[in-house]
């Protein structure tokens, strides 16, 4: 069966949707399905070799023989000569992220207009987790029959480096190992600031031990970021590195003694997941999909306490062995996830269609 993917994203540099798009034709090829990728474009050099087939999008009365249109990035297509499959992460937008209530509603009313032509348009709806999938089918009752988990995993290349090849590589970084890290980008749902609120809790000691690392996109908040820094202290213990290229993502996960990911909320939760596969202790929030994607392996808060956050912090950075046991249980997790239990689910949606 040949799936085609929607591969614009992989145009672009790093970006959630890349990632997306990364491990679903790795599933895909996993599960032997012939897959082509679709752009308008030139792919991102880091893509060039992401599929054997990249081909321009069909132009109107193109014929195409694949059996299936997939778009890991929210946008909408319609394919004629097979089934279109479209992805809707989840539902943060529908949320209370701390906008004013007008900002909420125009974000709000932007996304289900979206979702409403994404489902019109799609044979299904895939998404990522269990728990994004039950709010989708909440707030969109009318396309709550087409919707399917499609669960992520943390790519194969995330694994921990040997202690020479990290320690090179965070050189180029003007880092050493030995730090709290997180991956995200600076978006109100991330809770980065409520991070740095709660390291700059933690005792100075701590801090000047265990520096505190950012890796993600900044958009425009790198103003925001430092004036926090500065009136809370930290500036001197803290590194915000912005995005980050592919090649040094292993050596950071594994230079890190704890990975905190205080998000408000997600519709999986990868990077915490790529962070136990390179056996990274992870304290992470007790909300949306994340305890569903980590299940006992991580150490949960409520990521609006920030002194109880602050507190976990100190209590697993104090103990060696709460590290090393923590760290046991979350390559034990990510080992439960992979590119065959994405690509059988990417298969089960396929064979739903009487076609297949």
């Amino acid at each position: 069966m040949k799936i085609a993917f929607d591969g614009r994203a992989a145009q672009r540099p790093a970006h959630s949707y890349r990632r997306v798009l990364e491990l679903l034709v790795l599933a895909a090829r996993d599960v032997e399905l012939d897959v082509e990728l679709w752009a308008d474009g030139e792919l991102h050099p880091e893509c060039a070799s992401l599929a054997a087939v990249t081909r321009a999008l069909p132009t109107d009365g193109e014929s195409r023989d694949a059996s299936a249109l997939w778009t890991p990035a929210q946008s909408v297509m319609t394919y004629r000569d097979g089934v279109t499959v479209s992805t809707v992460c989840d539902v943060n937008p529908l949320l209370p992220d701390g906008r004013n209530p007008i900002a909420r509603w125009v974000r709000a009313r932007r996304f289900r207009s979206r979702v409403e032509e994404l489902g019109a348009a799609s044979w299904r709806v895939a998404t990522d987790s269990e728990d994004a999938g039950k709010r989708l089918a909440s707030a969109f009752p009318a396309h709550a029959a087409k919707l399917r988990v499609v669960p992520l995993f943390a790519h194969p290349s995330l694994q921990r480096l040997p202690d020479r090849q990290r320690d090179d590589l965070l050189r180029e970084l003007e880092l050493k190992a030995g730090y709290i890290f997180f991956v995200g980008s600076f978006r109100r749902h991330k809770n980065w600031m409520g991070l740095m609120k709660a390291y700059a809790m933690c005792p100075q000691s701590l801090r000047r031990d265990y520096p505190l690392v950012f890796s993600g996109p900044v958009h425009r908040d790198l103003p925001r970021a430092m004036r926090l820094m500065a009136s809370l202290g930290i500036t001197d213990t803290v590194r915000i590195l912005g995005e980050t290229p592919e090649r040094y993502m292993a050596a950071l996960y594994s230079g890190a003694e704890l990975f905190a990911f205080p998000t408000l909320m997600e519709g999986f939760g990868l990077p915490p997941l790529e962070a136990m596969q390179c056996g990274v202790p992870v304290i992470a929030s007790d909300r949306t999909a994340v305890p569903e994607v980590l299940g006992e392996a991580a150490r949960y808060i409520d990521p609006t306490d920030l002194r109880t956050l602050a507190e976990v912090m100190q209590e697993v950075l104090g103990s060696r062995g709460q590290r090393e046991s923590m760290a046991q249980a979350g390559l034990a997790r990510a080992a439960q996830f992979g590119p065959r239990r994405t690509g059988e689910a990417i298969l089960k949606v396929l064979r739903e269609h009487p076609q297949s």
